[in-house]
């Protein structure tokens, strides 16, 4: 590169590496300071003609997706509200749990909410979504950038160096403010940050269907715990009956009214009801160890536990509009919607990956290049340039249009899972529906089968004292009485896990924005 004087007596570099050295900045086209105004816009100009004439250069004529978006309100649904079993109302709230009336349970669920690990993950993927996010909107804005530098270079004695100072070792040094725009004529920087938005959209409704997840999870478990607490008392009760029955086969034997074989008939019955409770205990024991992981216990951990097992009587409310209105209410289904909508704005900024891309460049600052000393930020070091410049795709071999149809591939995808997410959802919500109201009105036929069963084994109990029916009577009454015994306790269980998965499929009181999916 040759060498020039300038006006401070300081050599630098002249921009054309093969030329006659010439006066710093004197009629040279690339530092642009002192061309004015008019032949920046000028230059400008004419790159937006070029770009416009030759636009159509590269093209994403015929390259679409395939599949389109479920409407909600065309899926067929009814609620049946009314009944008694659900009733036409609001979502549920937020702390949904609370309408139990257990403060044990509550007192769980908020410190599960509060120290689950999976919990905290999913809201380091909010913020590292949400940095993302902020990360695209840097793109809309200008750069500014100090750089600076300095050397010390030998010039080589066979390179094109006109003049004495082939061979001679130099100073040079830089420091300039370097300012760069690209102009979003084309709406690209806008769809990445859209995209970036709708990633973090997703993350967030992922975060909201973990806490759902883990709130349902534990309590169930939570009745569960309860139901196998009310199993334990069931074959307690029924070890004490037959353990009864053995005294009283016992005495019976002694005195000649009843033969051996009822006494081991007895020894078998509490054998085998130590064994019932045996295992019921065990599973009250597992039921402790999984509710501490859900609440983020030690399995060994202290559990304060209502042990008594409630029916929840109260009906459920059920919103009018389901379908529709489901798709703000469902955490994971506007997660697949965000998921939609970020793909669908990926879409918009590959296609103008297909016009001109048109940059602004300026910079401004010192520049000097000298055999002795370095008068880096003398008057006659200034330096400076503005200019615009464009890229424009001619021919990319297919890159363009396979980028774009990749991108169309992506959102078919998601488009795909988020009208299966929604199909599944009503599906959900329907199967809770109908199995929570055959639940309630087992409930009501199982007590009046409880109610019989409790009558005609007292009877029959009454009857084999006064020696009025075999003890194979009682065997049979006292098999039909513990059967509905444990019938009651499993709907009881099942009708609580089920208010408990009829609220999950209802949202659990998640709520996001009504913005509907689109299609590109």
């Amino acid at each position: 590169m040759p060498l020039a004087r300038s006006t401070a007596g300081v050599w630098t570099r002249t921009p054309s590496t093969r030329s006659m050295p010439s006066r710093a900045g004197r009629g040279n086209p690339l530092l642009g300071v002192r061309h004015p105004m008019t032949k920046i816009a000028r230059a400008a100009g004419s790159l937006a003609a070029l770009s416009i004439a030759l636009a159509g250069c590269a093209s994403y004529s015929g390259i679409h997706g395939e599949e389109r978006p479920i409407a909600p309100e065309a899926l067929a649904f009814q609620s049946k509200a009314g009944d008694g079993v659900f009733l036409d109302g609001d979502w549920p709230r937020a702390d949904w749990w609370s309408m139990f009336g257990d403060a044990k349970l509550d007192a769980l669920v908020t410190r599960a909410l509060a120290d689950n690990p999976g919990l905290h993950a999913a809201e380091a993927r909010v913020r590292a979504a949400r940095a993302l996010g902020d990360a695209a909107r840097s793109a809309l804005y200008p750069t500014l950038d100090l750089n600076a530098a300095a050397a010390r270079e030998r010039l080589s004695e066979h390179d094109l160096i006109y003049g004495p100072y082939a061979g001679s070792s130099i100073n040079q040094g830089r420091a300039t403010l370097d300012f760069a725009y690209e102009f979003d004529f084309w709406g690209k920087h806008r769809d990445e940050l859209a995209a970036a938005l709708g990633t973090a959209r997703a993350a967030e409704a992922d975060s909201a269907a973990a806490r759902l997840v883990l709130a349902a999870a534990l309590v169930e478990s939570y009745f569960q715990l309860q139901a196998d607490i009310a199993t334990a008392e069931v074959a307690r009760q029924t070890l004490a009956e037959r353990e009864g029955l053995r005294e009283l086969n016992s005495e019976r034997a002694r005195r000649g009214l009843e033969a051996t074989l009822a006494t081991r008939q007895s020894d078998g019955q509490v054998a085998s009801a130590r064994v019932s409770l045996s295992a019921a205990e065990a599973a009250v024991e597992l039921d402790r160890h999984q509710l501490a992981a859900l609440a983020g216990l030690g399995p060994h951990a202290p559990l304060d536990v209502q042990p008594a097992l409630h029916t929840y009587e109260e009906a459920l409310a059920l919103p009018a509009n389901l379908p529709a209105d489901l798709l703000a209410r469902r955490p994971d289904v506007a997660a697949a919607r965000a998921r939609v909508e970020a793909a669908a704005a990926r879409i918009g900024a590959a296609k103008a990956d297909f016009y001109p891309n048109i940059n602004l460049t300026a910079f401004l600052g010192f520049d000097a290049l000298t055999l002795h000393g370095l008068d880096l930020f003398s008057a006659g070091s200034r330096t400076g340039g503005v200019g615009p410049a464009i890229h424009l795709p001619v021919f990319e071999a297919g890159r363009l249009q396979a980028s774009l149809r990749g991108r169309y591939g992506e959102y078919d995808a998601a488009l795909a899972q988020y009208n299966q997410a929604l199909l599944e959802a009503l599906r959900q919500v329907a199967d809770q529906i109908t199995s929570l109201r055959a639940v309630r009105g087992q409930l009501a036929e199982q007590a009046n089968a409880l109610a019989a069963a409790e009558d005609a084994h007292r009877l029959t109990v009454d009857r084999y004292r006064a020696g009025l029916t075999s003890y194979l009577d009682v065997l049979v009454n006292e098999e039909r009485l513990l059967n509905e015994r444990l019938s009651r306790v499993r709907l009881q269980g099942r009708s609580l896990a089920l208010v408990v998965e009829t609220i999950r499929a209802l949202g659990g009181g998640y709520q996001a924005d009504t913005t509907t999916a689109q299609g590109n």
